[in-house]
């Protein structure tokens, strides 16, 4: 089972407070309001689980991707200095890091985890460990 780890708690409790929506489950719950600084889906297949980050304007360079003490730690950074040739009245895309973690079960193969950028959208494919992978038992007929 994949869960999600929440890195900054107070940010979200008080983006508890201010939201008049009905409470979501804990690990649903956004670091702000309506806008997660890295947005992602986490699908379970049957032999696999598949997470998807929305990571636009990113190069595959700028991502960095690593499992340590059982936790996905995905990091996309970005560093650059806006043109000197005008003056700015609004700037709303960063220049520095996002960063999302999540917390894996035993049951996922870490040594052959993929990852695919495509279109901003950044495809993580987890495969599921040959023993949590369902499988069908064979009814076999008595002998009488």
């Amino acid at each position: 089972m994949v869960t999600l780890v929440r890195r900054n708690p107070g940010l979200v409790q008080r983006a508890r407070r201010r939201s008049l929506a009905p409470r979501r489950p804990s690990w649903a719950a956004p670091y702000w309001d309506s806008c997660v600084a890295m947005p992602i889906d986490v699908e379970e297949q049957p032999e696999r689980y598949v997470v998807r980050a929305s990571v636009p304007g990113f190069a595959p360079e700028d991502i960095h991707i690593h499992v340590e003490e059982n936790e996905l730690i995905i990091r996309a950074e970005r560093t650059g200095k806006p043109e000197e040739q005008g003056r700015w009245y609004l700037r709303e895309r960063f220049d520095g890091s996002l960063e999302r973690h999540l917390r894996l079960g035993q049951d996922i193969n870490t040594n052959a985890i993929e990852a695919e950028l495509e279109h901003g959208v950044l495809t993580l494919t987890l495969p599921k460990a040959e023993t949590a992978r369902p499988r069908q038992i064979k009814v076999k007929v008595a002998a009488s």
